[in-house]
């Protein structure tokens, strides 16, 4: 096959895990078939740019995909996406977290709704759930407050604490290395719970419940309810070429050891013990890829080349 008669393909990216993961997938994407890949760095999600035909594959979330491919549910757009297609699902166990400093006296959502503080809030996630309480984000800044995005690291945890600037911090529990949840549980950061109303409620809207078990981190002495936020997935345009759908969807297939590598990632913190630096690895995988093809995760259904892959395989 000469030059001209590879097929492109654009993969959007927006986080380092993305990134490492298109990188494995690539190599044996290529091995499978002649390609002419290019990484696209893309915002959060990339699903506008899918939508747009700017990228033919992206990384984004299972409980999002059901509900922009259905029309339903609190991500839902104006009318269903019904060109939404998927290749694979990678394993994500995730959940966001909700942790807010000693001094400020909130033990609760409610207190936060009903003594109005000037919090100043590290991360933005999942307002959702502050929704369901009354109140936003916009109205912690209106309250005298401040919202501001945050990296989940101890050293940006530390730095804020250092300036006076984190009051509370709001996000999601698997970004980055942990280490910043690590931090504030150590410091005595006191972790929300969801009320069991509040709760049904975001499961009425279509969103998934998860649990943050006891002794997940320090200070957590019982299990609280969260909001799910799990499973990454491979997805793509039902108009995608159908021999890369189903070689996409073989390179992960054959390659699942070179993806779940490829994953981990390094950190280096100050140790807390000793005058040296520690060396922490982390992946956004928690656990072993296996049964991808299953459509009751990936929220759209499967390309037909995918499909066609995983028929042959006798998977489905």
């Amino acid at each position: 096959m000469t030059q001209d008669q590879r097929k492109p393909i654009r993969f959007g990216s927006s986080w380092s895990t993305q990134l490492r993961l298109t990188q494995s997938l690539g190599r044996g994407l290529a091995a499978l078939t002649p390609t002419d890949a290019t990484i696209v760095v893309t915002g959060p999600g990339g699903l506008s740019q899918l939508a747009n035909g700017d990228i033919d594959v992206a990384f984004l979330k299972s409980v999002n995909n059901e509900h922009r491919f259905t029309g339903k549910g609190y991500f839902a757009g104006d009318k269903p996406d019904s060109w939404m297609r998927s290749i694979a699902w990678l394993p994500h166990e995730d959940r966001f977290l909700f942790a807010v400093a000693p001094w400020t006296g909130i033990t609760s959502f409610e207190d936060i709704a009903s003594k109005k503080p000037a919090l100043k809030v590290g991360g933005r996630a999942a307002g959702m759930v502050l929704n369901e309480y009354g109140f936003s984000y916009d109205d912690i800044v209106t309250w005298g407050g401040s919202v501001s995005g945050m990296e989940h690291t101890a050293a940006e945890a530390q730095a804020r604490h250092d300036r006076g600037e984190l009051d509370a911090f709001f996000g999601d529990g698997s970004a980055f290395d942990f280490s910043a949840w690590e931090w504030v549980a150590a410091h005595g950061y006191r972790f929300l719970d969801i009320s069991e109303p509040v709760m049904e409620s975001l499961v009425s809207k279509g969103l998934r419940r998860n649990v943050t078990p006891a002794g997940f981190l320090m200070g957590i002495d019982h299990t609280l309810n969260a909001l799910d936020d799990s499973h990454i997935v491979l997805t793509c345009s039902e108009a995608l070429d159908d021999d890369l759908a189903y070689n996409l969807a073989k390179a992960i297939d054959l390659n699942k050891q070179d993806l779940e590598l490829n994953s981990i990632q390094l950190a280096y913190t100050p140790s807390t013990k000793l005058p040296q630096t520690e060396v922490t690895q982390w992946s956004s995988l928690t656990s072993q890829i296996q049964r991808q093809w299953d459509e009751s995760i990936v929220g759209a259904p499967l390309h037909p080349g995918a499909k066609r892959y995983y028929q042959e395989i006798g998977a489905l």
